[in-house]
C-alpha cells in the first residue's frame, strides 16, 4: 500500500545483491535490518532463504535485530513456523480496520485471512513471545469509533498497535489541523533525522535518502557499483545531510514539503477501552498497548 503512488520501476532483488548487502551491513554491525520497503516482501520467491540468511548474521552477533512489515495476505502457517523457528525479532502486520473497513481501504486485502494468519502466529510463537507481533494502521479513512473497534479487538493479543499519520502524495500531512486542534502538537524538531540513521536500499541496488522518496529522486549511490561504506561517507550523502540540517531543499525533491518528520504530539498517556488499553502520544506516532 505504501507503493501506490510510485512511478519507479518495480522488481525483485537478486540473491547475489541481497547477500552482498547483508554481508556489508554485518561488517558494519547495524542495529536493525528491516526486510521491506515500498512493497510486499512475501511476494519474493526467495524470501524464506533471505530471512534465514539475515537471521544467521544476527545469531552470529553481526546484526542487532531483524524483522519486516507485511500486509498479512501471504503470511501463512509455513511462514509463521519459519519465523518462530528462527526466533525472528518482530513481524509487523498492516491493518486498517475490522472486516469490511479494512477491505474497503486496502483493495485486495481480506481481513478474515489476515486475522487467521496473525492468530496462528500468536498461538504458536515461542514462550519468549518471539517474534513480537505488531499491528500498524494508517490514520486515514476511518472514524474514531472504527479505530477503537480495531484497538479493542487486538490490544490484548498483540504487543503493540501503531497509529501512523496519513501522508498525502506530496508528503504533507492529511489531517494536521485536526490533530493540532483535537489532540495537540508540540513544536517540531529543527531538522529531519531519519536519513542520518537510516539507509534505504531499493531492489536494484539504488540507495535513496528516505522511504518517502517513492520516485527515487534522491539517488545517493548504487550498491552494484559502490560499497555501502563508500556511499554512506560519500559526497552525495554528505550534501544530503547538510540539506537536512539546514532544511535547504529545492522545489523538486520529496523533502521540500514533507511534514512527516514535523509531527510531534504533546507527550501524554490516555486510558481507553474502559481501562483495557492506553494510547501513548509521542514523536510522530501514537502507540496503543494493553494496560
Amino acid at each position: 500500500m505504501c507503493n501506490w503512488q510510485t512511478r519507479r520501476k518495480n522488481g525483485y532483488v537478486s540473491r547475489e545483491l541481497f547477500e552482498n548487502c547483508v554481508d556489508q551491513l554485518s561488517e558494519i554491525q547495524i542495529d536493525t535490518l528491516v526486510l521491506n520497503g515500498g512493497g510486499e516482501s512475501l511476494l519474493h520467491p526467495n524470501f524464506s532463504d533471505f530471512l534465514k540468511y539475515a537471521i544467521n548474521k544476527r545469531d552470529r552477533g553481526k546484526i542487532g535485530n531483524v524483522g519486516w512489515t507485511t500486509n498479512g495476505m501471504l503470511f501463512n502457517q509455513q511462514i509463521a513456523d519459519l519465523a518462530i523457528s528462527l526466533n525472528v525479532d518482530w513481524v509487523n502486520f498492516s491493518l486498517d480496520g475490522i472486516g469490511e473497513v479494512n477491505d474497503n481501504i486496502r483493495i485486495g486485502s481480506k481481513y478474515s485471512i489476515i486475522e487467521k494468519n496473525i492468530t496462528y502466529l500468536l498461538e504458536n510463537r515461542s514462550s519468549s513471545s518471539r517474534p513480537k507481533v505488531l499491528l500498524n494502521t494508517v490514520d486515514h479513512g476511518k472514524t474514531e469509533e472504527q479505530k477503537l473497534d480495531l484497538y479493542n479487538a487486538w490490544v490484548e493479543l498483540v504487543d503493540e498497535i501503531e497509529l501512523i499519520p496519513s501522508i498525502l502524495p506530496d508528503n504533507t500531512c492529511e489531517n494536521k489541523e485536526s490533530l493540532a486542534k483535537n489532540i495537540g502538537l508540540a513544536p517540531p524538531p529543527t531538522f529531519c533525522s531519519f536519513s542520518l540513521t537510516t539507509f534505504t536500499i531499493l531492489w536494484n541496488g539504488i540507495v535513496t535518502g528516505c522511504c518517502f522518496d517513492t520516485d527515487s529522486k534522491i539517488v545517493l549511490g548504487d550498491i552494484t557499483q559502490q560499497s555501502i561504506k563508500d556511499i554512506w561517507r560519500g559526497a552525495l550523502y554528505q550534501e544530503f545531510r547538510r540539506n537536512l540540517l539546514t532544511n535547504n531543499f529545492s522545489l523538486d525533491p520529496p523533502c521540500y514539503k514533507c511534514e512527516f518528520w514535523k509531527l510531534n504530539f504533546e507527550p501524554k498517556t490516555e486510558t481507553i477501552l474502559k481501562g483495557k488499553g492506553r494510547i501513548e502520544y509521542g514523536y510522530i506516532y501514537r502507540r496503543i498497548r494493553k494496560c
